[in-house]
């Protein structure tokens, strides 16, 4: 390696970044670049947030009962390292709701607080606002500056300011300091609250500069919906000021010669070097203070400042300064050092001694639903109450979702074994089933209250993750169940409750099994090698076990309701459900029953019904012929059907839902899977049923495979056991292994 050459390349690129980055300005440069966009240099820290998250952009997403937006900032694509948020939509367009208003009013003065029970995603949530936050202020459509006060070892000597006499290639600068050398600076002083270095236009000019700046913009729909009085009214820091005001005097008023001083300095947003994005701990319990500037012995004041007391701010709310400022676990901090934050989140201002610190951040936090419960009863809570916007956070109570979350995981937590497929579901659909709430009839009308006061946790469940309804309901009650879901979410949101001697929210997600503790169990289900992998079943037999710790779980401990927080139940109910997913799969690569065949056989019975019903041929393509409607066909396909009403009126009804769908679906082909589930349902059991002794002999078979006993099973057999296996394979992601499993499991859980 030529290291010269190679320490060169790094200085060359080094140096076109900071070009690139446009890292440094003088004031006039500065003033030149808010020209051409004001709108950029004139968002407060809300508006800022809020276009960060509009950078990233969105999709329209789907969450219970209703479509949203999910907010592509949530997703980290922008970082692969960082742990993106599963589902949560509803949260995500709280804040973003709030930082909508917040930048419409022209600053935050509420604290956005983020409530809900342990492993919510409450920090997550806000640690992606702060990692957004970081990624849009490299772009330029983020871009951010600051100032420095500079000042010069020997001004009188300088024939151009910042660059070397004798340097014939450096440009002509006679116009400012900004970009003075290192050995001609006697004393750089930074702005430790990064004021915006519009602040250093006197506020009488301030205005129209910013008026003839806004008139010039092409974006008129856009600047007109910015709020920008904070950048009107603001003014510098005390310690700005009194160098501003220094300056003013030693020049006599000249305020081009104070600006010379200023260097315009670009900044990024940053959680490891504490700049615009702060998480602050519950023990942490100074958040900021002043003290006097020091600077390096190196250093030299000018004349103009030596003798002056020059206080600066420090701690964690300077360092957050137009930015976002979580407080963790908020309602764990002794509730005394809490209460100047009414001001803050109020006003903007911060007290210090010898110095009044004006802010521009977002103040957020995270707080247990416990200790919020607690918090609402004291003496101190209706004083907080109006500078507190509460946003709950529940667990998720779509089973697919909460699987995404397992699966993000659980390759850590198998330890290299081979994961079955449906691990991750049988685990989530039982921390779902947890948390779920009995509906109370008495909060629906007459006609749909019966309907809720029937759903099991099972059926709610299947409700909210793909609005599944049960099959045992009419076709109108479907209709009002479906279009009920979102209501039926929503209808404990407001409730409370007694629990162990505490009153408080009882919205639904609020308890129940939580991801942490969920992913425990499935770290606890890898170690049983009573299986090649980690499987469902080690799931099911880890959950037996929590189930009987009742002191260590909370939601153990909720009374049974009708059903609802029976945690042993739940435990059967997935099993259960479980059970019906890979009897449909192992069936399936048997090969016996094909699942088009189900789809080919209804479409076929429904063309001899619409025949037979309008009195016309059948026309049959394959043999390019017409022919009667067949009554034997119908008569055999209805008799593997559960029919409960005469065979006319049954294929009457029939007639009448294909004719609406088509109606209400004119360009969509009909799916009779989806329009029929129980009439598919019926007929998988029936074939099922049929079929049932050769099924379970090619099961006996496969478990055989790899075993003396194979070699006795005939060539015919053995293919078919070999074609079964690898279909489970390549179809459903099965190793031979847990396939042998899974066939066990049925033949155990069968007749």
């Amino acid at each position: 390696m030529d290291l010269e050459s190679y320490l060169d390349e790094i200085e060359s690129r080094s140096r076109e970044t900071f070009q690139a980055r446009r890292s440094l300005k003088s004031f006039s440069e500065y003033m030149a670049a808010f020209c051409e966009n004001p709108y950029s240099y004139l968002r407060n820290s809300a508006q800022y947030t809020l276009d960060m998250i509009n950078y990233f952009g969105y999709e329209e997403a789907e969450r219970v009962g209703l479509k949203d937006r999910r907010w592509k900032l949530f997703d980290a694509e922008f970082d692969l390292e960082i742990e993106p948020l599963v589902g949560q939509e509803r949260v995500q367009n709280a804040i973003v709701r709030q930082l909508q208003q917040f930048a419409h009013r022209g600053r935050s003065e509420k604290m956005l607080l983020l409530h809900g029970p342990n492993g919510s995603s409450k920090s997550t949530i806000i640690g992606l606002i702060l990692a957004g936050l970081e990624e849009y202020s490299r772009q330029d459509e983020g871009i951010l500056y600051r100032f420095n006060w500079m000042f010069a070892e020997r001004d009188e000597k300088l024939e151009r300011i910042g660059f070397d006499a004798e340097d014939e290639f450096a440009p002509q600068r006679t116009d400012t300091y900004a970009y003075l050398d290192t050995k001609d600076t006697s004393c750089r002083i930074p702005c430790e609250l990064r004021d915006p270095p519009i602040f250093l236009i006197p506020r009488e000019e301030r205005q129209a500069f910013i008026d003839r700046a806004l008139a010039d913009h092409p974006d008129r729909e856009r600047v007109a919906s910015l709020n920008y009085e904070y950048f009107l009214g603001g003014d510098l820091s005390p310690k700005s000021k009194r160098i501003y005001d220094s300056l003013m005097t030693g020049y006599h008023g000249d305020w081009k010669q104070v600006v010379k001083h200023v260097q315009v300095q670009r900044y990024f947003i940053s959680s490891r070097y504490r700049t615009g994005a702060i998480s602050i701990e519950p023990q942490g319990n100074v958040d900021a203070g002043s003290r006097p500037s020091h600077y390096e012995p190196s250093m030299t004041l000018p004349g103009v400042l030596q003798g002056s007391l020059l206080i600066e701010a420090f701690g964690d709310l300077v360092d957050a300064n137009h930015g976002v400022v979580e407080y963790s676990d908020f309602l764990k901090r002794p509730l005394e050092t809490n209460k100047y934050l009414l001001t803050t989140s109020e006003k903007g201002t911060i007290n210090l001694s010898g110095y009044t610190g004006y802010l521009d951040l977002v103040m957020t936090g995270t707080a247990n639903e416990k200790h919020l419960s607690l918090f609402k009863r004291s003496t101190d809570f209706p004083s907080f109450k109006g500078r507190i916007e509460l946003i709950p956070v529940p667990y998720l109570l779509r089973y697919s979702r909460e699987a995404e979350l397992y699966q993000r995981h659980i390759g850590y937590y198998s330890r290299g074994r081979h994961v079955t497929p449906h691990t991750a579901t049988v685990a989530a659909l039982w921390a779902v089933l947890t948390r779920l709430r009995r509906p109370s009839a008495k909060n629906y009308s007459p006609d749909l209250a019966p309907l809720v006061a029937r759903l099991t946790p099972l059926e709610k469940a299947m409700l909210y993750d793909h609005n599944e309804i049960p099959l045992h309901l009419k076709d109108s009650e479907r209709k009002l169940l479906l279009n009920n879901i979102r209501r039926i979410r929503e209808e404990l949101d407001d409730t409370e409750s007694e629990f162990e001697g505490i009153v408080g929210a009882e919205y639904e997600g609020r308890r129940g099994a939580s991801p942490r503790e969920m992913l425990g169990l499935l770290a606890d289900a890898a170690e049983n090698r009573s299986y090649g992998c980690l499987t469902p079943m080690a799931v099911l037999e880890q959950l037996d076990k929590l189930t009987k710790d009742v002191s260590l779980y909370e939601f153990l401990r909720i009374p049974v309701d009708n059903g609802y927080n029976d945690c042993l139940r739940a435990i059967e109910d997935v099993k259960q459900y479980y059970l019906a997913t890979v009897v449909q799969e192992v069936y399936a690569s048997i090969g016996l029953v094909d699942e088009e065949e189900y789809e080919r056989i209804f479409e076929e019975y429904f063309h001899h019904v619409k025949a037979f019903d309008l009195g016309e041929k059948l026309y049959l393509p394959a043999r390019s012929e017409y022919v009667e409607a067949s009554e034997d066909l119908m008569g055999r396909i209805e008799g593997l059907m559960n029919i409960n009403e005469s065979i006319e009126m049954y294929r009457s009804n029939l007639m009448t839902k294909i004719a609406a769908y088509s109606l209400d679906n004119p360009h969509e082909p009909i799916r009779y899977d989806t329009l029929f589930p129980d009439v598919y349902n019926t007929l998988k059991q029936s074939f099922y049923s049929e079929r049932d002794r050769v099924l379970r002999g090619v099961e006996n078979n496969m478990l055989r495979q790899g075993s003396d006993d194979f070699e006795f099973l005939s060539s015919t057999e053995q293919a078919q056991v070999v074609e079964a296996l690898d279909t489970m394979n390549s179809r459903y992601g099965y190793c031979h292994s847990c396939a042998k499993d899974v066939i066990a499991f049925v033949l155990r859980n069968t007749r």
